[in-house]
């Protein structure tokens, strides 16, 4: 794709609004704190900025926006890494062995929803109800004839509902532990030295490494990478405060918020309702395995239900932290689950006609 010079008055533009959707998601994320709910500064961001758009205030969250946030998330997880993880992975080799058959039976079931309740078209229909990454769903079903802006749009909806829904149904079921096992934030308000160098050097680095190597979602990938390796190999055990993660949040709110831009409130709630339908499939087979693994394994089913959730990556291991629950474990395996589509989704698609030749 070739770039574009984008003007000075677009680009000022850009930056207005993202600072809007920035401040509406702060008081959303406000808000939710005052309500006492969980995961507060993105739920609250992501639910105030999805009214706003709708509403047509002027918010916006793009790519070149969300990247620093996301890098920020990226070394974030990576600080819940640490060197004893590894040892703990004979503990669930069996949930990690089980999640192909899990992906293949949530496939399936989701594609036959929006092809069959939806009345989707096959392309759409197989991309739409794939369980993978929004840019990567969308950009294989274009390529192959399906309609990206449905396929954004009910990816889009479903890890708002997963994300809106499911911090609230595990903390209803699971007693967090007084204290983290792993904190990832420091007691200190302000960053030092060590953070500065350690914290920043793993996301520049991290960025570098994630975009050279094509990574998908380089910019959450690499730096997680990079801060992983650090922290898991014992080098260093730097945290970062705070309040630059409950920024992070409300920028990663914001961006999920802001997806449903230019949508009317009938056209919301019609995608909504449609995603519901597939993210309640999703979720139902998401805890009877994660029920079936808990007994099987003596891993808590909690844990297991956000490593096999439905949810973006960066959203269900910050729900794991604020439960005090391995973050580690739910990162490694939305890894998997993110590898695994990506490589099974094109190759297991077929085309129901011969598409035209040029």
């Amino acid at each position: 794709m070739s770039r574009r010079f984008v003007p000075d008055g677009d680009a000022a533009r850009i930056v207005l609004r993202f600072a809007a959707a920035v401040a509406v998601g702060a008081a959303g994320g406000a808000a939710f704190v005052a309500i006492r709910a969980p995961l507060p500064w993105v739920l609250g961001s992501m639910a105030a900025c999805a009214l706003a758009s709708i509403a047509g205030l002027p918010v916006a969250a793009g790519a070149a926006t969300r990247r620093p946030m996301a890098a920020v998330i990226g070394v974030v997880l990576g600080c819940s890494f640490h060197p004893g993880l590894w040892q703990t992975a004979r503990e669930w080799w069996l949930p990690l062995a089980m999640l192909p058959v899990f992906l293949g039976i949530a496939a399936l079931a989701c594609v036959a929803w929006f092809r069959r309740v939806a009345g989707f078209d096959p392309a759409t229909a197989y991309f739409a109800g794939m369980p993978g990454g929004i840019a990567e769903m969308v950009l294989m079903g274009g390529e192959r004839g399906a309609d990206e802006r449905t396929v954004g749009l009910i990816h889009a909806a479903r890890i708002f509902l997963v994300v809106f829904t499911l911090p609230f149904v595990i903390r209803h079921v699971h007693a967090p532990a007084a204290v983290p096992a792993t904190p990832v934030t420091a007691a200190s308000a302000w960053p030092d030295v060590s953070l500065l160098l350690w914290g920043g050097g793993s996301m520049i680095v991290g960025l570098l490494i994630g975009r050279a190597l094509r990574l998908p979602a380089w910019h959450l990938m690499g730096p997680l990478a990079v801060s992983a390796t650090l922290h898991a190999t014992g080098i260093t055990d730097f945290r970062v405060p705070g309040w630059l993660l409950a920024a992070a949040q409300v920028g990663l709110g914001a961006t999920i918020g802001c997806r449903f831009g230019g949508l009317t409130l009938r056209a919301f709630v019609r995608i909504l309702a449609l995603a519901a339908g597939s993210t309640l499939i999703l979720l139902a087979l998401t805890f009877a395995f994660a029920l079936i693994l808990g007994r099987a394994t003596g891993l808590d089913p909690a844990l297991l239900a956000l490593a096999y959730s439905p949810g973006g990556l960066a959203e269900m291991s910050m729900v794991a932290l604020s439960l005090a629950l391995e973050p580690g474990v739910v990162i490694v395996h939305h890894l998997a689950r993110v590898v695994i589509v990506l490589v099974a989704a094109p190759f297991a698609f077929r085309p129901t006609r011969e598409e035209p030749t040029s």
